[in-house]
């Protein structure tokens, strides 16, 4: 006679099975996510940043998903995503090779998803506040192009 167990079986949707296996290189290298498609069309598109990353949040925690960087996908969330996530103000911090800005991302409803970290290049007379304003129209842009945390970590061609 065979038994049926007693116990519950839990969905996990899609979206958080592929966000509990992303800091496995293995699986993020064979499977392009539509962030990364994402983060390397924004770096394409934007010359005067040299580096980007996008981090998420669920459950389970805070991680970075997508980068112009490779090795920086997996990474924990540090204070300069958590913050923006939780205060809604930037993270900005000057470094010697320019500026380097991380701002909250929206999903279309409105709810803080995760961030956006940008590198951007130094000119001449940079200021802060125009770094400021140059990351949040590119945001803008992303958070155009992101309807949920969901569609962020679906596979692409």
């Amino acid at each position: 006679m065979t038994r049926k167990s007693s116990s519950c079986s839990v969905f996990i949707p899609v979206f958080l099975t592929a966000f509990l296996f992303l800091p496995t290189p293995s699986l993020a290298a064979k499977e392009k996510i539509f962030a990364q498609a994402l983060a390397e069309q924004t770096l394409a598109k934007h010359p005067e940043i040299s580096g980007i990353e996008l981090a998420v949040r669920s459950s389970t925690g805070c991680l970075t998903v997508a980068a112009s960087d490779p090795k920086d996908i997996g990474e924990k969330c540090d204070k300069d995503e958590l913050e923006p996530m939780r205060t809604g103000k930037p993270s900005v911090e000057k470094e010697k090779d320019g500026f380097d800005v991380t701002l909250a991302i929206h999903d279309r409803t409105g709810e803080v998803i995760g961030t956006v970290g940008m590198d951007f290049k130094a000119k001449p007379g940079q200021q802060r506040s125009s770094v400021i304003e140059a990351a949040e129209k590119i945001r803008q842009e992303l958070e155009a192009e992101i309807p949920s945390l969901p569609r962020l970590l679906e596979p692409v061609d």
